[in-house]
């Protein structure tokens, strides 16, 4: 799922603007998680936008850093986080040479 802004349409309690309870937070979270959402990405609506509007195929691969459920914080080690970086860049390459060895 994609916010509508940047940062409080993911439910954090630890901002500067936060008009919501913990209660709140939960039940958005939940209601979001039973409708099969697993990820809250912040940017790719103004990406995918753009792209459209310049007749650009695109996609968005996402890595999920946190529960927001469990909490805010990412505390991740440094490794895990460089791990994770890793991740979409070989999927997008594995994706890539699949589609050249097809052509």
């Amino acid at each position: 799922m994609c916010t509508l802004d940047f940062y409080e349409g993911q439910g954090p309690l630890d901002g500067v603007l936060c008009s919501y309870t913990e209660k709140d937070k939960q039940q958005y979270l939940r209601a979001a998680y039973e409708a099969g959402i697993r990820n809250i990405e912040v940017e790719s609506s103004v990406f995918a936008a753009m792209c459209n509007a310049c007749s650009l195929p695109a996609a968005v691969v996402c890595v999920t850093l946190l529960d927001r459920l469990e909490g805010d914080q990412i505390s991740s080690p440094h490794e895990v986080l460089a791990e994770y970086q890793q991740r979409p860049q070989r999927l997008v390459g594995r994706f890539i040479k699949k589609c050249l060895s097809a052509a």
